[in-house]
């Protein structure tokens, strides 16, 4: 099973930039022995944080401006806690379990600060089967201040919707999913809560199909693939009528 941005996606990514940031300009093969990552998946990672800008690939890998902002937002700590936990993190001496620790630390502060702000930002769901879409989204979202949840399992985003109906002001589907697809994670939310808002983002030329047998969907709540950050966002921005 795909692993969601909360989980595996999020931390690679964190700890990619993390140890460029602390380490600087690093080669390929000394980036995947830092951070334990399989040599192919640490490439492909490398490929994705190049595409959104954060990493400036030649011979050798390095962490740009961009990357440095966007590792800050994900760690979500004072400048002083970021030092010490990148010190920590990238002790060769500290365990796997002292690791887990920080993050699950990190990941405990940035709940707190989400529950503090979530009544002034937008909550948001994304549901697709690709973890590197999801990190996409989420790095487009988040960093302009919406609350992004993500969910690579259909059926978890399902479970987590059922809990709360009315918790999202929008969710972002992809169409075609193993298991359950979009129209029928579209159906279920619906009969669920008929007021919930929900767009598509979806690499299928379906607009036309969509439009004619949803009658809540419009041309413009659908986002085709590839996504464009400022198309993107401006869908968003319409869909919740900001």
């Amino acid at each position: 099973m795909a692993e969601s941005i909360g989980s595996f996606s999020f931390d690679v990514t964190k700890r990619i930039l993390c140890t460029l940031y602390h380490d600087g300009t690093t080669k390929k093969t000394t980036l995947a022995t830092k951070t334990r990552l399989n040599y192919n998946v640490c490439l492909r990672y490398i490929k994705m944080l190049k595409v959104l800008g954060w990493l400036d690939v030649s011979s050798e890998i390095s962490i740009t401006e961009t990357g440095r902002n966007v590792m800050k937002r994900l760690i979500n700590q004072p400048s002083t806690d970021i030092e010490n936990d990148l010190s920590s993190c990238m002790n060769p001496n500290s365990s796997e379990e002292h690791i887990e620790k920080i993050s699950n630390q990190q990941k405990l502060k940035s709940s707190k600060r989400f529950d503090k702000v979530s009544k002034y930002n937008p909550n948001i769901m994304i549901v697709d089967d690709e973890p590197d879409v999801l990190l996409t989204y989420e790095s487009f979202l988040s960093i302009t201040g919406f609350i992004v949840n993500t969910f690579a399992e259909p059926y978890q985003a399902l479970r987590e919707f059922a809990s709360n109906p009315k918790l999202y002001d929008l969710v972002i589907l992809d169409i075609r999913m193993e298991n359950l697809n979009g129209l029928q994670l579209y159906q279920s939310m619906k009969a669920m809560n008929p007021s919930s808002k929900i767009i598509f983002a979806s690499a299928l030329d379906a607009a036309k199909e969509l439009t004619s047998v949803l009658p809540d969907i419009d041309f413009q709540d659908i986002i085709r693939k590839p996504v464009e950050r400022e198309n993107f966002i401006r869908t968003v921005n319409i869909a919740l009528g900001t």
